[in-house]
């Protein structure tokens, strides 16, 4: 991830399994107009999409489902991943893409592991062109520079290949095209910007729907406001994507177990029997509204504390969420839960 401001030098940000250490904040949006900066600084949290969903949308196959489903009311569905813990999100977005209904209704993913510098590469090889692993690989390497290698890992290449087969049972006319979100090395755009220039020239020129990909942080609709405002016109890519294209935009965040941060030396732990008590499923993960109650009111700095750490005051690192009273009906528009365990509730059943 690009994550640069010069007013958060004493910050140290854990983003969904990645630790950015001094002169971090959450992205870099590139804005150049100062009122467009002003706009977003001033608006607390991006505007709730009107999507419908099930209660419960159950393991990994109905989730990709309901999710197809939701660009029928949506132009952007934005998936937030955990960046270090990512088998279930691998095979959500695998599953997701796989699914027949999904090329008909969308024609271009967004990836936060895929380098703009690198895009002639990545559309050959997502066409289905013979391309050398060591120039693919150019793909997601351009990134390292921000995102501290976690791009390496198999299940972003193995999320490729599944699209890159997807493509090669349809027609030309009908491919799926990958983008890359980030803008690679040297001086060149912020993360924000450059996924969302992509978005503008697909979705608005085009009036193409889109699936973007990114650490589940980028999409917090929320933040609170002392850490807002010490990250410039760092907005976020969700409140970003709000600005330029309002209520357009479906945000799923993941919610299931990380471990507390090295640097945190306590904080609140999540009471992950609030979540199972008011499901009626065992199965995991589970896609539910968060506008629906009881879930709409639970304390984000709870179940999403371990996701976004300061350490700009005088009493050492703690939740960017400490003592702060937004919830997570603020944070996104759904979560898939994943249960309380390491590997999912270990007391549920799993499915795809």
């Amino acid at each position: 991830m690009s994550f640069k401001s010069a007013v958060a030098k004493n910050l140290v940000m854990r983003l969904i399994g990645v630790m950015t250490v001094a002169g971090a904040a959450l992205v870099t949006v590139g804005l150049t107009s100062e009122s467009l900066i002003r706009r977003a600084q001033s608006v607390r949290s991006a505007a709730l999409s009107k999507v419908q969903l099930p209660d419960e949308s159950i393991g990994v196959d109905g989730i990709a489902r309901t999710l197809i489903s939701a660009f029928d009311q949506a132009d952007i569905v934005a998936l937030g991943e955990w960046h270090g813990r990512i088998g279930l999100d691998s095979d959500l977005r695998i599953a997701l893409v796989r699914q027949p209904d999904f090329a008909k209704k969308v024609r271009y993913i967004v990836i936060e592991c895929g380098s703009a510098t690198e895009q002639a590469t990545l559309d050959r090889y997502i066409r289905g062109e013979n391309v050398p692993r060591v120039q693919l690989e150019r793909v997601w390497k351009a990134t390292v520079e921000t995102t501290n290698g976690f791009c390496d890992a198999p299940a972003y290449a193995d999320f490729l290949a599944a699209i890159r087969d997807v493509n090669t049972r349809l027609p030309a006319e009908a491919h799926i095209r990958v983008f890359g979100g980030h803008p690679g090395p040297g001086p060149n755009r912020g993360i924000e910007t450059t996924a969302v220039s992509v978005l503008k020239e697909q979705l608005l020129q085009k009036h193409g729907k889109a699936l973007v990909i990114f650490g589940a942080a980028h999409f917090y609709r929320t933040l609170p406001a002392a850490f807002l405002s010490s990250m410039g016109s760092d907005v976020g890519l969700a409140r970003a994507m709000e600005i330029n294209f309002p209520g357009r935009t479906f945000v799923v965040l993941p919610v299931g177990r990380l471990d507390r941060p090295g640097a945190v030396a306590a904080d609140v732990g999540p009471d992950f029997q609030k979540f199972d008590r008011a499901l009626k499923t065992p199965v995991r993960p589970v896609l539910v509204s968060l506008q629906r109650l009881p879930f709409r009111d639970f304390s984000a700095e709870e179940f999403l504390g371990r996701t976004l750490t300061t350490c700009r005051g005088a009493g050492g690192c703690v939740s960017a969420f400490k003592g702060s009273t937004i919830t997570l009906g603020q944070m996104a528009d759904a979560c898939f839960y994943v249960g309380g365990s390491d590997d999912g509730d270990p007391k549920a059943k799993a499915a795809r």
